[in-house]
């Protein structure tokens, strides 16, 4: 890859970043601590931002790279998907701002007031606690609120097509982000491991259907810890992987057949 020597265009561990100058503001923000984030290290999501910026606006991807025939393509790619990713930024800094995360334990006092027959909405709400608990403010506020969604339906167990359920409009792109980032597997593996002790399990279908972290019942519990050395490797990847997917969103061909 070539290092580009240009006043709007810095260098991030031997890669190309655009200046944080360049970012939306709420990211300058965050760069500058005015933006009311909780993240213990705004410095390492910042030069993220950096990076993805860049990458998606100048066409820094294998595409480019391994197959120099598209060249000519390039130009078109950088006017789409330097607009897309700064919707994405411009999302996730406000997502990861304190006002944006729900408040666990009040809702979870809320449920058990219920009575017995909230049970399960009273696991969910424990499980997104304990996610909480896990990783704080490290991960956006979409990350829970998507997992916590279930107990607001008519039962925890219903399923809903994420992306023609007109309920879920407005939250669409941001869950299916999250959702599709749990491909990033110790993640997964931790979610997976806190719902089954509530003799839950979250389920998604990476297609059209793409049932809002629809909940199923587990057949046994088991325990999963995140890999101390790896744990902020594993987090920033989850983070980047939600960014891509949020960016790809709107272009994902989509069909009323898979649901």
């Amino acid at each position: 890859m070539l290092i580009l020597d240009a006043p709007q265009v810095e260098v991030i561990v031997g890669e190309n970043a655009v200046h944080i100058s360049q970012l939306p503001k709420v990211w300058q923000d965050i760069a500058l601590g005015k933006a009311g984030v909780g993240l213990a290290n705004p410095q390492s999501y910042v030069e993220m931002a950096q990076l993805f910026q860049y990458k998606l606006q100048q066409g820094d991807v294998d595409l480019f790279n391994e197959r120099p025939e598209l060249a000519h393509l390039k130009p078109s790619f950088k006017e789409l998907f330097g607009l897309l990713a700064r919707e994405t930024l411009e999302f996730y800094g406000q997502d990861f701002k304190v006002e944006r995360y729900p408040d666990f334990e009040a809702i979870l006092r809320e449920f058990e007031s219920k009575g017995a027959e909230f049970s399960n909405e009273v696991k969910v709400a424990r499980i997104c606690l304990e996610l909480f608990n896990e990783f704080d403010y490290e991960l956006p506020a979409s990350f829970y609120l998507v997992h916590l969604a279930p107990i607001y339906r008519d039962s925890v167990f219903e399923e809903r097509a994420l992306r023609f359920d007109p309920r879920d409009t407005e939250h669409k792109r941001g869950w299916d982000a999250v959702l599709h980032a749990g491909k990033v597997f110790a993640v997964q593996m931790k979610i997976q491991s806190i719902a089954s002790k509530y003799g839950l399990t979250y389920q998604h279908g990476c297609g059209c259907e793409s049932h809002l972290s629809s909940i199923d019942m587990s057949l046994g519990a088991f325990d999963y810890q995140l890999n101390t050395e790896k744990r902020q490797r594993w987090i920033r990847s989850f983070i980047w992987t939600t960014w891509y997917e949020y960016a790809f969103f709107p272009i994902v061909p989509n069909t009323r057949y898979l649901v």
